[in-house]
């Protein structure tokens, strides 16, 4: 497993395919992906031998093979060869310039994501902080914030869907409901839905939980199964919700998602237990969202599941609750492999999904593990521009060694946002 066993040190003229080695150079100076890797072939043991190292580090553990036999030595050790770079691998660092150039707009764009989430989260807080004494100022600071992300999700470009450190933002409690708003007016985006309906969805999925203020934290925060007293209160939280959104004179469609939210299309949901005829065309979009958040983020994150997980299940188990055209856009747009997602690529690398392009959900791009590359300065990949890398298998965080975990640091709880962009917007 990726992370264990020691390093140790042979001469350059003892390694053979199949030796897992990590390259003493700076990134810049190979043409390999990461510094520390498995040799695949004979080609790129002639490149590690043309690099000019006398010696070099494997790991026994995860090596197939051991080290060829040590060589006699001279009365003295001969000096290191002199670097040769074979026409190929020059044009393969200086791929890795443009994969640089690439990465440090990409960073800038998570950085920027990053900073409207916090903004997002700052907003969010002020407007459930306002709701009771201030309401409508909220309903307006409210429609302030889902018109700007309205905005910004129709910037004719590809959107991109990141999944956001917890320590950026303030307290969790607002997490979900900025989670649902993100992912439903996304979903309604592909869906090519006009503005004023996604600013609807939007408005509904930042209040579609309003009505859980009238319902006890000790509730709310159980981490133990709840009791069928429990529940039943629980349940009621969209009615509650219902008679506040009238209360804040909030538009029909988005008092219909604060209610019907929790409805299913097979009629099993409450709590009118609506079904595929009844259940208000927006509240569906909403539905999806609200599902695969709660699924991501329960109260006791022992039980939640990751992002891979929550996406298979919604589709094999519980699609007959969810619209299916909704619901296989929201799939198809959050990837195989959602945002979150810890993986194992070729080569045995570690990596954790930070960005979904919705166009290429397929081929994410993943943050990778390299303990020989500083975590500040870990190495994104673009999946999308390595055809030669796949994903191999998905993990839980509870299954990456103590190591990896601390430098992919998977947050305790999933949550996302999209890249703006300044392009102009769709007319």
């Amino acid at each position: 497993m990726q992370g264990t066993g020691e390093f140790v040190s042979v001469d350059i003229d003892q390694l053979q395919v199949g030796m897992y080695i990590t390259l003493d150079l700076s990134w810049m100076e190979h043409q390999f992906l990461t510094n520390t890797f498995k040799i695949k072939n004979e080609k790129q043991l002639d490149q590690i031998r043309r690099l000019g190292l006398s010696t070099i580090r494997y790991n026994p553990a995860r090596s197939d093979t051991q080290p060829l036999p040590k060589r006699a030595m001279a009365a003295a050790p001969a000096p290191a060869a002199t670097p040769v770079v074979m026409p190929d691998e020059a044009a393969a660092i200086e791929r890795k310039k443009v994969r640089m150039e690439r990465l440090q707009k990409l960073r800038q764009s998570v950085t920027h994501c990053e900073k409207q989430f916090i903004e997002a989260a700052a907003a969010l807080k002020s407007i459930n902080q306002n709701l009771y004494s201030r309401p409508q100022e909220s309903v307006k600071a409210a429609t302030e914030l889902i018109g700007r992300m309205a905005d910004s999700l129709l910037i004719d470009k590809d959107l991109a869907i990141h999944a956001m450190n917890d320590k950026v933002a303030g307290e969790d409690v607002y997490f979900h409901s900025l989670n649902v708003s993100v992912l439903a007016m996304m979903l309604a985006k592909e869906m090519h839905l006009p503005r004023s309906e996604i600013a609807l969805i939007g408005m509904g999925a930042l209040f579609h939980d309003i009505g859980k203020t009238r319902i006890p934290d000790k509730i709310l925060r159980k981490q133990e199964p709840l009791t069928q007293a429990e529940q039943n209160f629980l349940a009621e939280h969209p009615r509650y919700g219902e008679e506040i959104a009238r209360t804040m004179l909030l538009p029909q469609a988005v008092i219909e998602i604060i209610l019907h939210h929790h409805e299913n299309m097979d009629g099993t949901g409450y709590p009118d237990k609506l079904d595929e005829h009844t259940i208000p065309r927006l509240t569906r979009i909403v539905a999806i969202a609200n599902a695969f958040d709660n699924l991501c983020n329960q109260p006791n994150p022992a039980k939640s599941m990751t992002p891979y997980e929550a996406v298979s299940i919604m589709f094999a188990k519980l699609r007959k609750q969810f619209d299916p055209n909704a619901l296989s856009v929201f799939i198809h747009s959050m990837g195989i492999y959602p945002p979150g997602t810890l993986v194992r690529l070729s080569d045995d690398i570690w990596g954790m999904v930070v960005s979904v392009n919705v166009r290429q959900p397929l081929r994410p791009v993943v943050v990778i593990y390299d303990p020989e590359v500083p975590k500040e300065e870990a190495v994104l990949i673009n999946l999308d521009e390595e055809p030669d890398m796949k994903i191999t298998r998905t993990f839980r965080p509870i299954e990456l060694p103590r190591e990896v975990f601390d430098y992919l640091s998977p947050r305790r709880r999933i949550t996302y946002y999209f890249n703006e962009a300044d392009e102009r917007p769709m007319h």
